[in-house]
C-alpha cells in the first residue's frame, strides 16, 4: 500500500522503524505485485512505531480507500472491510517474530509461471539471474514469503538516487515519479549528470547520517511502477514495464543492508566510505 514520506527515520538492521509492520494475508503473505489492487489503498500510523514491535505490539495504523472509506487495524470488522476492498477474503496481519516460522511459510512453492506472471516478462526478455543475490537468501525465499521476523520482500532497505529517476525519464518519456518505485531512500547527488549513480556503489559503504549502510545487490523490477495509487495521484502506466526492460534490464536502485543503526533525516549528508576505512 502507500506509505507515508517522513522527515526523519530511525534506521535499524531490520530496517527502517515502522517499514511494514503489517500485511495482507490469504493463506500466505501477499503483495502488490500478485495483487495489485493493494496498491490503491494507502496507509498510516495511528502512533510511532517502534523497531521492535510484533503481535500485539505492532502499532495500529488506519488503511484508506479511493472510495473514501477508511478503517483501523484494531477495529473489529477490518478483516471485512479489507477484504470488500481487494474482492478476496483475507486477514490483516502484524509481524510476528522469526520463531513463528509457519506464519511467514508459503502455502505452496512458487512456479515459473508464477514468477513471470508477477514480473510480466516481456517478450524476448532473458530471464532475471539475481546472480548477486546471496544463495542461502534465495533459498530461504523459497520457502517463505518473506524473511522470517520481517515484511520485507527480500533486503531490508530499497534505496534510489534521483540521477536514476532523471535517466529513465529522458529514455523513456514516461513518468518516473519517485513514490512508484518506493524507495526507503532517495539520494541526490553531487554530479547531476552522472545516470545510475547508485550501480556504482556495489559493494561499498555509505555513511547516512548516524547510519552505515552496505549496498549489496541491484534491485530487479516488477510490474508495481507500473501501477496506479489514486490516492496519491499517480495513473496507471502500462509501458513502463517494457520501459524498463528496455532501458535499465530491470534493474533499477539497489538493496541494502545496515551495517551501523542510526537515526536519518531529510537533508543529511551522504558519504561514500573508503572500502579500507569500513573493511
Amino acid at each position: 500500500m502507500g506509505g507515508e514520506q517522513l522527515c526523519d527515520a530511525s534506521l535499524e538492521v531490520g530496517g527502517l522503524a515502522g517499514d511494514r509492520h503489517w500485511a495482507v494475508k490469504e493463506r500466505q503473505i501477499r503483495t502488490g505485485k500478485q495483487w495489485p489492487a493493494l496498491m490503491k489503498l494507502k496507509a498510516r500510523y495511528l502512533r510511532e512505531p517502534g523497531a521492535n514491535e510484533y503481535g500485539a505490539q505492532v502499532a495500529p495504523v488506519e488503511l484508506a480507500s479511493p472510495d473514501g472509506s477508511r478503517c483501523r487495524s484494531d477495529d473489529a470488522g477490518i478483516d471485512k472491510w479489507l477484504g470488500d476492498q481487494l474482492g478476496k477474503t483475507v486477514h490483516l496481519a502484524a509481524r510476528e517474530p522469526a520463531s513463528r516460522l509457519d506464519h511467514y511459510r508459503r502455502a505452496s512453492a512458487v512456479t515459473a509461471a508464477d514468477a513471470d506472471a508477477e514480473m510480466a516478462m516481456q517478450p524476448g526478455e532473458a530471464q532475471p539471474t539475481y546472480e548477486l543475490i546471496p544463495a542461502d537468501l534465495l533459498a530461504l525465499l523459497h520457502e517463505y514469503s518473506t524473511p522470517p521476523g520481517f515484511y520485507y520482500d527480500a533486503y531490508p532497505l530499497h534505496l534510489l538516487t534521483t540521477n536514476s529517476l532523471r535517466f529513465l525519464a529522458g529514455r523513456s518519456g514516461l513518468d518516473t515519479d519517485v513514490r512508484r518505485f518506493r524507495p526507503n531512500l532517495l539520494i541526490r547527488p553531487d554530479n547531476d549528470a552522472a545516470a545510475l549513480t547508485e550501480f556504482e556503489w556495489m559493494g561499498r559503504d555509505l555513511a547516512v547520517g548516524e547510519a552505515v549502510l552496505r549496498i549489496e545487490s541491484r534491485t530487479v523490477r516488477c510490474t508495481m511502477p507500473s501501477r496506479e495509487q489514486p490516492l496519491f495521484g499517480i495513473a496507471a502506466q502500462p509501458p513502463m514495464t517494457r520501459a524498463i526492460v528496455d532501458h535499465v534490464k530491470r534493474e533499477f536502485g539497489v538493496n541494502v543492508r545496515v551495517r551501523r543503526a542510526g537515526h536519518v533525516r531529510v537533508g543529511d549528508t551522504v558519504t561514500l566510505l573508503d572500502p579500507e576505512a569500513t573493511a
